[in-house]
């Protein structure tokens, strides 16, 4: 609770808790709060995910796959597109439904 209340009174006078976040292009510098400033001692990738807007293993998954989208998709089978081979074919297309 000690170093809680430090780094609350350096913001309260003016300093800011400025933390690199891990991104696709480098780090982005992101102003923390006092709360996640201390948390980042215990699991930085939840609060780097927080900092983003994006969870905890969103955000290692994003950097990971090095910003790649999946497919959330269906086939009217069951199959999960994100599984399948990339195609162009509209047969393969024609198949998928959103549930």
């Amino acid at each position: 609770m000690e170093n809680l209340n430090l780094l609350k009174a350096l913001v309260e006078s003016g300093c800011a808790l400025a933390v690199n976040v891990p991104t696709l292009s480098g780090n982005q510098t992101v102003i923390a709060t006092p709360e996640q400033a201390l948390r980042l001692l215990q699991d930085k990738y939840a609060v780097y995910g927080e900092l983003m807007g994006l969870s905890r293993t969103d955000h290692i998954e994003w950097v990971a796959s090095q910003g790649s989208v999946y497919c959330s998709a269906t086939t009217q089978k069951g199959i999960a597109a994100a599984t399948l081979p990339h195609t162009t074919s509209t047969d393969t297309v024609s198949t998928y439904s959103h549930a």
